[in-house]
């Protein structure tokens, strides 16, 4: 950085973003895994690498009903389809960053008004244009875990 010219507001702000953001990702460290060995309720999902972090109770969440739930500081929102299936995205809203919330079989963005499918992630109604961040989700006995 050269020290005779003032700094641009940009590259501080930039600089300050990613400062903080390697800040969160170490203070994410800090959530406790499941522990336990989980077998994955949707076979068809693409796994993250990561851990496996307990979010609820299976018991929590009808079949055909939504759930919200955190895994590694993560807000994630699951889907329970089937009786040993559930389904499980990134909570944020693609369109502009706003925590989606369940909302019977769908996710709503409560934002902008965008919908989302609970049982793919896509988009049903925008603005949002791209479908949730699909995690893994698996059933673990009693629980629910999602790899983050």
């Amino acid at each position: 950085m050269d020290s005779e010219k003032p700094a641009a507001r940009r590259s501080l702000l930039l600089g300050t973003a990613a400062a903080a953001g390697g800040a969160l990702a170490l203070s994410a460290c800090s959530v406790s895994p499941s522990g336990s060995s989980a077998v994955p309720a949707d076979p068809g999902a693409s796994a993250p690498s990561g851990r496996p972090f307990r979010i609820g109770k299976l018991s929590d969440v009808n079949v055909g009903g939504s759930a919200t739930g955190k895994a590694n500081g993560r807000t994630v929102v699951v889907f329970r389809p089937e009786d040993r299936q559930v389904v499980a995205y990134d909570a944020t809203c693609t369109h502009a960053g706003c925590t989606v919330a369940p909302a019977g079989t769908n996710f709503e963005c409560p934002c902008h008004g965008s919908t989302f499918n609970g049982s793919d992630g896509s988009v049903i109604s925008g603005p949002a244009r791209r479908p949730l961040l699909r995690l893994t989700a698996a059933i673990d006995g009693d629980w629910i875990t999602v790899v983050a």
